[in-house]
């Protein structure tokens, strides 16, 4: 039996990569269990480790200096061979790199995302790095600023009503009245792998949907929402910037704002699973799959990695196994029936406790799937 091991992150306690090594571990015992493992990355936490696994790479440091003046190093992965530069924004700017206390996307940007990128764009004019794309895993991150603190390190101004420059942070942008703008030279293209296809400012859209999670209240949503809105109407009208009818709310719009002022290529993280992770595979060869995430809700089906391999394989009806952190689907979104949900939260006593000894908590619910598997 071929059984695909394709699992996304457990935020909290390990990447894909970790979880699908613990899924094997005990799925390879078996003589008749044949394994193929490809760990999940719809763009989010994870994404470097997923490259790691499909594509030959070396790592180097780009050193920012951050608000205080202290130099940090963030890692970009290279494949030499295609010339393309891999970033994740959720190892840069995502929750888990910020303290619960200071998660206030109100104060937020992703200005070191556009600090990483003019650094590399320096290295390729300074012939030390040779690229002709940097993809960017989107997704996880601690911001819903748009994007605009990433371009305002490369070209990007905003000014109130009486030309005072103001810092591009949430908090200010229904204070802009005009925007400068003088386009930083990008010696490559830009790609964003995106883990959502929730629009940014629907009703309710991405803001409402993931903004509770990365800390913002209530009130600070709307705020935000009516700044992003605000300097949605002044770009516009602008003929000389690519600007969609429908924002993509990926990272809090950082793919958006990039695809607008920088012409980034906004790809679908189904897109990027199906032609990139799972390229290798003859999907007819497969005759089960385990997948799953630290929660599985309604929001996996907004493009997350777990989804997307659900959809995939329900259509092909081969036997699914959910291995999750837990599961919470509203009454009206049903599971396959070829699916078996198994939560790892119904082994302890305390979501707390399932996340401390996820471990022990993937084994015992492998072996459970090996017992479905084989009988």
């Amino acid at each position: 039996m071929n059984v695909l091991i394709a699992p996304n992150s457990f935020k909290e306690c390990a990447d894909s990569v970790k979880i699908s090594e613990l899924i094997n571990n005990t799925l390879s015992e078996n003589s008749s269990i044949k394994t193929i493992v490809r760990p999940l990355s719809d763009g989010g936490d994870g994404f470097l480790s997923v490259i790691k696994n499909i594509v030959n790479v070396f790592e180097i440091e780009i050193l920012i200096k951050d608000a205080s003046n202290k130099i940090k190093n963030y890692s970009i992965l290279v494949d030499e061979k295609n010339e393309i530069a891999y970033l994740e924004s959720a190892s840069v700017i995502g929750l888990k790199c910020i303290e619960e206390r200071n998660r206030k996307p109100l104060l937020l940007n992703s200005k070191t995302i556009g600090a990483i990128i003019n650094q590399a764009a320096i290295k390729v004019k300074q012939s030390e790095l040779k690229i002709k794309n940097l993809v960017i895993g989107i997704g996880g991150t601690a911001t819903i600023d748009f994007g605009i603190g990433a371009c305002s390190q490369l070209g990007l101004s905003l000014f109130d009503n009486n030309g005072n420059k103001l810092a591009p942070v949430p908090q200010n942008f229904t204070k802009v009245s005009s925007i400068k703008f003088i386009r930083s030279d990008l010696p490559f293209g830009l790609k964003c792998i995106v883990d959502v296809d929730t629009e940014l400012i629907g009703e309710p859209g991405a803001i409402e949907i993931y903004g509770k999670q990365k800390g913002a209240s209530e009130s600070d949503l709307k705020i935000i929402k009516s700044g992003i809105k605000n300097i949605f109407e002044i770009i516009s009208p602008d003929n000389k910037l690519n600007v969609p009818n429908k924002l993509n709310g990926a990272g809090g719009g950082l793919a958006s704002g990039l695809n607008i002022f920088f012409n980034a290529e906004i790809i679908r993280a189904e897109d990027f699973i199906k032609n990139d992770i799972l390229q290798s595979i003859n999907l007819d060869e497969i005759d089960a799959v385990i997948t799953g995430e630290g929660s599985f809700d309604y929001q996996s089906f907004e493009g997350k990695g777990a989804g997307i391999i659900l959809k995939l394989f329900a259509e092909r009806n081969n036997q699914i196994i959910l291995i999750n952190g837990s599961t919470n689907l509203p009454p009206n979104i049903n599971l396959p029936e070829n699916a078996l949900v198994i939560n790892l939260i119904d082994y302890f006593k305390s979501k707390e406790e399932s996340i401390k000894n996820y471990q022990s908590g993937i084994a015992q619910a492998t072996q459970i799937a090996l017992n479905y598997l084989i009988k």
